[in-house]
C-alpha cells in the first residue's frame, strides 16, 4: 500500500474519531434539564388574596444535660393503656418536671470529697485560731514583762541582760502572733476555694436531673435509658403550643393589606367547620432574595390544643380588588426578568415539538397579584405550561424533562 493512501486512510480516521467526539458532546449537550411546570389557570379574582400558612410553635428549646453520664431513668406518664410508660413526643409537661436523670455516682462522690475538704480546713482553721489566741496571751504577757523590765533598766535595778531578754521574747511573741495570722488568711483562702469545689460539686449533681424549662408539648425524645449522654446533646425538643405561630410570605402589592396587630382568620383542611383567630405579630423588613416575598407571622391561640405543629391553614385576606373575567393566573415563582427589555418580566414555557418537549422564552405582561398567584394579561393562554422550578438553570430553546406538574 502506498503512502499516499496510508496517509488518507488515517486522515479519514482522525475526521471519524473527531466527529465521533462531536457527535457525544453535541449528545451531552442535549441531555433534557429536569423541570417543574404548572398549567396557565383561569380564574376569577373576586375575592380577597388567600395564602397558605405553616403552622409553627411560639417558642421551641433544646434541652440538655450539662453534664456527662449514663442515663437511668426518664419521666413516666399513664399509657392509654392504663400503664406507666416513658415519656414521649406528644406528651405534655409543665415547667420544672424532671424529664430525665442521670446515675449520680460519682458526682456524689465528688461532693463527698469537696465536703471532706472542707472540714480538714475548718479544722485546721480552727487549729490555727486556738494557737492565735495562745500567741497572743503570750504577746500580752511578754509586753508587760518587757515595760517592767525597761522601767527597772531606767532605774537602774536590773542588769542590760535582764532587760535584752525581755525585749527578745517580746520580739518572738510577736512574731509568732504575725506568723499564725498569716497561717489564718493562707487557711481562709483555702477554705474559699474548697467550699468553691462543694458548690460545683453539688451544682454538677443537681445537673445529673433534667428539668423541663417550660410548658409544653415533647416534640421529640433524643435519649433511652442506658445510653451515655454527652454534655449538650439535646436530650428532649420541647415546644410552647399553647401559642402558635402561623407563618407565611406576601408579595409586596400586598403589603399594605397588613399591619402589625392586624386581626387574621384561619381554617385548616384537617379541622373542618374550625375557624381560628390571630394576629399579625411579625412582618419581615426586607424581601426573601430567591422568592420575592415579604415573612409573616400570626399568633394564634390554640383553642382546647387543636392545632398541631407542621399543620397547614388557608387564610384569606380583604381586598377591594375584583373581576368579573377569567383571567389566566400563574404561580409568582414562575416569573422571571426579561433579558429582552429592562423592567419586563418573562416565563419559560414547555413545548411539544415532534415529541421532545422544549422550553421556550415568552415576554409576558404582569395584572395584580392574588396571594401566591399573579395575574397575566398578555402573553399565555390557558392550558400552556410554565416552568415553576429549574427557570434559573434552562436557556430558550433547550430540551426538558417534566419531572413534576
Amino acid at each position: 500500500m502506498s503512502k499516499h493512501v496510508l496517509g488518507l486512510l488515517a486522515a479519514l480516521l482522525l475526521v471519524s474519531v473527531s466527529a465521533g467526539c462531536q457527535k457525544a458532546e453535541a449528545d451531552q449537550e442535549k441531555r433534557p434539564v429536569p423541570v417543574n411546570v404548572q398549567p396557565v389557570e383561569l380564574q376569577t379574582p373576586d375575592r380577597g388574596a388567600r395564602y397558605t400558612a405553616s403552622i409553627v410553635p411560639a417558642s421551641q428549646v433544646e434541652v440538655s444535660f450539662r453534664v456527662p453520664g449514663y442515663l437511668t431513668g426518664l419521666h413516666s406518664v399513664p399509657g392509654v393503656d392504663g400503664q406507666w410508660r416513658p415519656l414521649q413526643a406528644g406528651d405534655l409537661v409543665s415547667r420544672g418536671t424532671e424529664l430525665a436523670r442521670l446515675r449520680p455516682d460519682e458526682y456524689t462522690v465528688k461532693v463527698e470529697q469537696a465536703q471532706a475538704q472542707v472540714s480538714e480546713v475548718r479544722s485546721a482553721l480552727a487549729t490555727a485560731e486556738a494557737q492565735l489566741r495562745e500567741a497572743k496571751a503570750a504577746l500580752a504577757r511578754s509586753e508587760q514583762e518587757f515595760t517592767r523590765a525597761r522601767n527597772l533598766f531606767e532605774t537602774a535595778s536590773i542588769t542590760k541582760r535582764d532587760y535584752e531578754a525581755a525585749e527578745t521574747q517580746r520580739e518572738v511573741s510577736q512574731a509568732r502572733v504575725a506568723a499564725i495570722e498569716s497561717q489564718i488568711q493562707a487557711v481562709q483562702a483555702k477554705s474559699g476555694g474548697a467550699q468553691a469545689l462543694v458548690r460545683e460539686a453539688e451544682l454538677a449533681q443537681d445537673d445529673t436531673l433534667l428539668v423541663a424549662p417550660l410548658s409544653g408539648t415533647v416534640i421529640k425524645r433524643l435519649v433511652e435509658v442506658g445510653s451515655f449522654v454527652a454534655p449538650g446533646r439535646p436530650a428532649f425538643i420541647l415546644a410552647d403550643t399553647s401559642s402558635l405561630r402561623a407563618v407565611f410570605g406576601i408579595p409586596d402589592i400586598d403589603l399594605p393589606m397588613l399591619r402589625l396587630g392586624t386581626d387574621v382568620s384561619l381554617t385548616a383542611d384537617a379541622l373542618p367547620g374550625r375557624k381560628f383567630h390571630g394576629r399579625v405579630v411579625s412582618l419581615s423588613p426586607a424581601a426573601d432574595t430567591r422568592t420575592r416575598v415579604f415573612d409573616v407571622e400570626v399568633a394564634v391561640r390554640n383553642q382546647a390544643n387543636l392545632l398541631r405543629i407542621g399543620m397547614i391553614c388557608s387564610l384569606e385576606l380583604a381586598s377591594s380588588r375584583a373581576s368579573e373575567r377569567l383571567l389566566p393566573v400563574i404561580p409568582i415563582n414562575s416569573v422571571i426578568r426579561s433579558k429582552r427589555s429592562a423592567g419586563g418580566y418573562a416565563v419559560y414555557v414547555v413545548e411539544d415539538t415532534t415529541g421532545r418537549k422544549v422550553c421556550r422564552l415568552r415576554e409576558i405582561t404582569l395584572g395584580d397579584t392574588y396571594g401566591n398567584r399573579v395575574i397575566v394579561t398578555a402573553g399565555l393562554k390557558a392550558g400552556e405550561n410554565v416552568v415553576t422550578s429549574g427557570a434559573t438553570v434552562v436557556q430558550d430553546g433547550d430540551r426538558v424533562q417534566v419531572v413534576a406538574w
